[in-house]
């Protein structure tokens, strides 16, 4: 029998996640387009085992043509078992998921065997899955905040050992190698993601291409890439069937990359207070409690930008909600709150009440910090903070208080100690603004002071991935790409020295960076040249040189502050330098350079050879090259009307 493994190079960017021992014995799966193994499932399954068994046996289909069957355990099994939860069998062979830790799980390559287990919820629900899923179908399938460590194993799995790759959820974005025989055998692994909670501002599977995109998807230029790209789930799912076909094909790509985990919901959270306390608001009259001008701050005309946060009645409003919550789990409008966790965080704004009692608070600590990120108002914030961790901790002394560290609160207070049952997500405003050094490394110098002050302490990060497009989309003009890979690599390195818990992506960045995010929460031990070797090969064949070209170039661009003007190329201290249509235009995507870019598309689009990689480079070709085109162009013509 002839079996084919799979290939060393399929491998490369994900060795070295943990310590794993070779079974020596190739274990076959499909010959010939003939299935030569049985996925086994437990006989009362989990929805995640479910869940993935069905992906498994997706792919495999998809990968060899032949459909391994898929069988309860105490049914018949041919060739090769693949044992995907935890069972009977798995058990006889000494593991027990049941006892793994969060979100761990098992890929192990027996003589005989495969298993691929992990800590699954305890839910036995029924799964649906087939190849155009409608929204009944997406509710029977495992939630991004569901254990499912079943489904990591087989993503795991098939992406080590299967060389699958899933780069976005496009009709092209899923990369399967084609061969009719398979066999597989180790390495084995047993492991979890390092981040705990991953998580990105696209809240909804709907919104994931307006977060990766660089054209809105309300755009004609967005609608002309989103047909292209979807072409063929639209013919499959047409008229109002597609929306949620895209929905579920969005849904499995994140699963897929282990999105989810441990929820820890942090964001502006008093925004609906105004409607429960300070007037009723039209349409939402029935949630008015009555009026507390007391709780609002002081010395502002017309409705508060804030609350009062040194007022009593308005921290035992805020520890009321969150017992609420932890007792009943009710939230109120803007609340950020999951699981263990109930967030207090104030307005997107500084502008702090004015009393007395809150003035006393504001010292001089950072009054002329020319950093958006600083500790002006730390004191007075955290001190809101732990008034209401104290009366929350005595009732739930095992849920936890989350605020941001953000804008003025930004750095660690120094004259109180936050309360042991306080967390911290850091607001990294900088992270994707890498060429504004002197910002950039102040607030990298916080992460660590953080960490420094709260040895021990769960630590989470809020990054800001929506930059340079979010201002530009703001301010209505085509920014010059803010591609960064490499320097999300050393930041993820940074993540894990101060062993960050979990981290919220306000967006992701484009499609590459999307990619390499997902890798480096997975593992940020990773080598980010190896990922992106990986991807422009496996994505674009015999043009991946230049395609990984364009790509290295805009991220070189975009991240040299010799591009930004004199006062960001001295490392001049000051608030953050965000990209203006001008440093876009005049300063980074220059005639010459964008000339340059040209030539690498068009000798990409000459090389490509499969169906599959061509229609990825016209993608690319659609939404990054077209946008930026049409960006120099509106600033050139703006620039000759006003002459």
């Amino acid at each position: 029998m002839k079996t084919l493994l799979v290939a060393a190079a399929f491998l490369l960017p994900f060795q070295g996640c943990a310590a794993r021992v070779e079974n020596s014995r190739a274990l076959p799966i499909v010959t010939g387009g003939v299935p030569s193994a049985t996925i086994v499932l437990a006989k009362n399954p989990t929805r995640a085992a479910q869940f993935a068994a069905f992906e498994l046996q997706w792919h495999l289909l998809r990968m060899t043509g032949g459909t391994v069957p898929i069988v309860r355990e105490g049914q018949p099994v041919a060739g090769t078992p693949i044992l995907v939860g935890d069972s009977g069998l798995v058990r006889k062979l000494g593991i027990r998921p049941d006892r793994f830790g969060p979100e761990e799980y098992l890929v192990k390559f027996t003589e005989v065997a495969v298993v691929l287990a992990g800590h699954d919820k305890a839910d036995w629900g029924a799964v649906r899955y087939d190849d155009t899923p409608d929204r009944d179908e997406i509710a029977s399938w495992p939630s991004l905040w569901d254990e499912r460590g079943s489904a990591h194993a087989v993503c795991d799995f098939l992406e080590r050992d299967c060389g699958v790759r899933w780069f976005n959820p496009t009709d092209s974005g899923t990369d399967i190698p084609v061969r009719k025989t398979l066999a597989v055998r180790g390495p084995d692994i047993r492991r979890s993601p390092f981040m705990k909670y991953r998580f990105t501002g696209c809240l909804d599977n709907a919104a994931y291409d307006e977060c990766t995109g660089l054209w809105t998807t309300a755009s004609a230029e967005g609608k002309v890439w989103e047909g292209r790209a979807y072409a063929e789930l639209r013919r499959q799912s047409p008229g109002n069937a597609y929306a949620p076909a895209k929905a579920a094909r969005t849904a499995l790509f994140r699963l897929r990359h282990k999105e989810g985990g441990e929820p820890c919901f942090g964001n502006h959270a008093f925004y609906g207070y105004y409607g429960r306390f300070w007037a009723p608001e039209k349409d939402k009259a029935a949630i008015f409690e009555g009026k507390h001008a007391d709780w609002f701050a002081q010395g502002y005309p017309g409705q508060p930008p804030q609350l009062c946060y040194t007022n009593t009645g308005l921290i035992r409003q805020a520890a009321k909600d969150a017992c609420e919550f932890f007792e009943t789990g009710k939230t109120y409008p803007g609340a950020q709150a999951a699981g263990r966790f109930f967030c207090l965080e104030p307005m997107d704004n500084n502008a702090f009440c004015k009393c007395p009692e809150c003035r006393k608070w504001f010292g001089e600590r950072d009054a002329g910090s020319p950093y958006f990120t600083n500790g002006k108002h730390s004191e007075y914030f955290f001190q809101f903070v732990n008034e209401v961790a104290k009366i929350v901790g005595k009732k739930h002394p095992d849920k936890r208080i989350v605020c941001l560290a953000y804008m003025s609160h930004g750095a660690p207070p120094e004259k109180i100690r936050l309360e042991p049952n306080v967390l911290v997500q850091y607001c990294f405003a900088c992270n994707r603004l890498n060429y504004d050094r002197a910002s950039y490394n102040h607030e990298t110098d916080l992460l660590r002071r953080w960490r420094q002050d709260y040895p021990g302490r769960d630590l989470y990060l809020w990054n800001y991935d929506c930059f340079p497009l979010e201002r530009a989309r703001v301010n209505r003009f085509n920014c010059f790409p803010g591609f960064f890979a490499h320097t999300a690599g050393k930041q993820f390195g940074l993540f894990r020295e101060c062993e960050c818990r979990g981290v919220f992506h306000c967006g992701y960045g484009q499609e590459v960076d999307g990619y390499v995010t997902y890798k480096l929460m997975d593992d940020p031990a990773l080598s980010v040249d190896a990922i992106l070797d990986d991807y422009f090969t496996r994505a674009y064949g015999r043009a991946a040189a230049p395609m990984k070209k364009f790509y290295e170039t805009v991220e070189r661009i975009y991240g040299d502050p010799q591009n930004y003007g004199e006062e960001v190329a001295s490392g001049r201290p000051s608030p953050h330098h965000h990209q203006t249509e001008a440093v876009a235009w005049d300063n980074l995507g220059t005639a010459e350079r964008m000339a340059e870019l040209g030539k690498l598309v068009d000798e990409a689009a000459a090389l490509v050879e499969t169906p599959e990689e061509k229609q990825r480079v016209e993608l690319f070709r659609l939404g990054v090259w077209n946008y930026m085109q049409a960006g120099r162009a509106h600033w050139v013509e703006a620039k000759a009307a006003k002459r």
